[in-house]
């Protein structure tokens, strides 16, 4: 028992010096007035955690390196009836893939063979020193590869040009090239440190449909620590990867890549978050140098540093190309400061920008809808980001957009915020008196009481007209209220609207949740087993404080370990793509597995148990 105690002080102490820096580097200094810097806010909200990287538990770590070449080099297959669901992560005991995670996942149809289908996550690789509590991970961007509809899949890791992580997978099929892409980020995280540095974005491509990939092609490059305390850092964020298959387009063959450039200010402060876009024409061999193209708008009030009404507080932005070769870009935006319930809420408007001349030049941006998604809305995470209110998962609104393939000029976005502000929020109620970030404390980490009735629907809005005019926000499903995000949509070929995403089984704290398919004009309906996010094997709250957020259960508030297990990140977004036969391919994340991780939970002394992360397909 002695041990187990001195075991618990070593770990809880690897912890507090982590969540230490964490707050020097994004939390309150007492001199200023509120908050300590508005625009410090927006990043907490949109950049990634330091702990979702699981790189930051590394101080005293004897384990021994990893090696990237066995990990990129790593194969196995799986198997299953994807007219149920499939779980296309292998599970193998090899290299801990019976523990670790796939989260994040996403999915592309080679538009010349329905039956082609490529998948992308982020594929976690653990190591654990029990001595001191210490865990190291890299995260390569997995890929999965099927030949035959999803029945049976390859697993394997796309290389990584620099770094020891990657992930945020966008995979794409260029049908003029022959090549299979996949978009992805890669970055250094320092193993016994916070921060994370490089945020490349890179393109590794495949011309045997996706057995082997190349080498990543580096199209935007980061330089300094840009998730820390470096000066005028640049840390690129949320890619993605799409190209125009329309043979009748002026641009048939072009890949657009887009992606958010975070540029810190002195001492790693926030400055800006801009939109950029590069294009390849020759299946991703070589792209164009990246142009800023987030624009002006007379919404866009609030500035940390740049001129008056510019856009370039933004993030999650998603090229679509419509069936003329016409490409919109949507993203979302922090600087309508008129849309603010209080002050410095940051509620978020998705905006969208449109090139008619293969991404040479753009217009507007033209907002598209407000979204109810500030810092008062929703309550938090032990990691110090927006949580579903009885989850401890990260979360966000922003969903996707879509054209309909029988008019070029219907745009359509599907997203899910909680609808109407949160009645309950005051001034301040979301800053600390020092002027830092309040995200509350145990048991319900909810500053503005934002919990209760903070229950999110899927709506979406609609364009007839290319993007000039959005028509307001209609009621997709609200599933009696029950909690739903992650939400991701496409179009069938005869204009039907579909869309999948995570769905809480009950009215919030619910402890359980599945991943439902909607079809216009004929409802929803489950897929795969109930998920258990609040019992994980990894990225369990528990790690990163003593202060367990027990409403997230289970069995709050009667069991006393409620909290402590509850998954902090399964990605930030689930994937769904029609294919050239009309089938619909869902992707997400489950957790609907037990595992056991060679992990020492410093609590009990035992071997850490819960409900492992896996990459989950369905067809239909």
């Amino acid at each position: 028992m002695k041990q187990i105690f001195s075991f618990l002080a070593r770990a809880l102490t690897v912890v507090m010096l982590i969540m230490a820096l964490v707050a020097l580097l994004t939390g309150s200094v007492a001199a200023r007035d509120k908050p300590n810097s508005p625009s410090e806010l927006f990043p907490l909200k949109w950049l990634p955690a330091p702990e979702q990287f699981d790189l930051d538990g590394g101080v005293g770590n004897t384990g021994g390196q990893f090696s990237k070449v066995q990990i990129e080099r790593f194969r196995c297959e799986s198997s299953g009836d994807p007219t149920t669901t499939v779980d296309i992560s292998c599970n193998t005991a090899e290299l801990g893939q019976d523990f670790a995670p796939d989260n994040e996942i996403a999915v592309a149809v080679n538009p010349n063979d329905p039956n082609h289908l490529v998948a992308g996550s982020n594929d976690y690789y653990y190591r654990f020193n029990n001595a001191s509590g210490a865990r190291q991970a890299i995260v390569p961007t997995g890929f999965f590869t099927s030949f035959d509809g999803g029945a049976t899949w390859i697993d394997g890791q796309i290389p990584m040009r620099t770094g020891n992580g990657a992930g945020d997978p966008a995979p794409a099929f260029d049908a003029k090239n022959g090549a299979a892409l996949m978009a992805q980020l890669e970055n250094v995280g320092g193993h016994g440190g916070c921060c994370v540095s490089q945020g490349d974005v890179s393109v590794s491509r495949s011309t045997d449909g996706g057995l082997t990939w190349s080498e990543p092609v580096t199209v935007m490059q980061g330089t300094g620590t840009g998730i820390g305390p470096a000066n005028q850092a640049v840390f690129w964020d949320k890619e993605w990867l799409t190209v125009d298959n329309n043979p009748g387009s002026p641009y048939y063959g072009r890949a657009y890549l887009t992606a958010t450039r975070f540029l810190n200010g002195l001492q790693g402060s926030y400055a800006e978050s801009p939109i950029y876009l590069s294009y390849s024409d020759d299946g991703g061999l070589t792209w164009s140098e990246p142009q800023e193209i987030s624009g002006s708008h007379p919404s866009c009030t609030f500035q940390s540093t740049g001129p008056a009404n510019e856009c370039d507080e933004d993030q999650f932005s998603i090229p679509e190309v419509a069936s003329d070769g016409t490409l919109y870009v949507h993203f979302i935006n922090g600087q309508n400061e008129a849309a603010w319930e209080v002050a410095f809420d940051f509620d978020s408007q998705i905006m969208v920008v449109k090139s008619t001349d293969g991404g040479q030049t753009f217009g507007g941006p033209d907002p598209a809808v407000q979204l109810e998604d500030g810092l008062s809305d929703m309550p938090y995470s032990v990691i110090r980001r927006q949580t579903i209110w009885g989850h401890q998962i990260r979360w966000n609104a922003v969903g996707n957009i879509t054209v309909d393939p029988t008019d070029p000029g219907h745009v359509t976005i599907v997203f899910a915020d909680r609808g109407t502000a949160n009645p309950n929020a005051t001034e301040d109620c979301f800053l600390t008196a020092s002027g830092g970030l309040n995200t509350g404390t145990a048991p319900t980490y909810d500053p503005c009481n934002a919990g209760p009735g903070s229950d999110t629907s899927v709506y979406r809005v609609d364009s007839f007209d290319g993007g000039a005019n959005w028509s307001g926000r209609t009621l997709i499903d609200d599933a009696n209220g029950a909690s739903q995000w992650f939400s991701w949509a496409d179009y069938k070929s005869d204009g039907t609207l579909v869309a999948a995403w995570d769905e809480d089984t009950a009215p919030a704290p619910a402890d359980t949740f599945v991943h439902v398919l909607w079809v216009e004009g004929q409802g929803k309906e489950g897929l795969g087993p109930e998920e258990q996010p609040d019992t994980s094997v990894t990225h369990w709250s528990g790690q990163y404080t003593t202060a367990w957020p027990a409403v997230c259960g289970p069995g709050y508030p009667d069991n006393p370990d409620a909290g402590k297990n509850c998954n902090v990140f399964h990605g930030d977004y689930t994937g769904l793509a029609v294919g050239p036969d009309d089938s619909i391919n869902v992707v997400w994340t489950g957790l609907n597995q037990l595992a056991t991780s060679p992990q020492v939970d410093f609590y009990t002394g035992n071997l850490h148990e819960g409900y492992r992360q896996d990459a989950m397909f369905a067809r239909r």
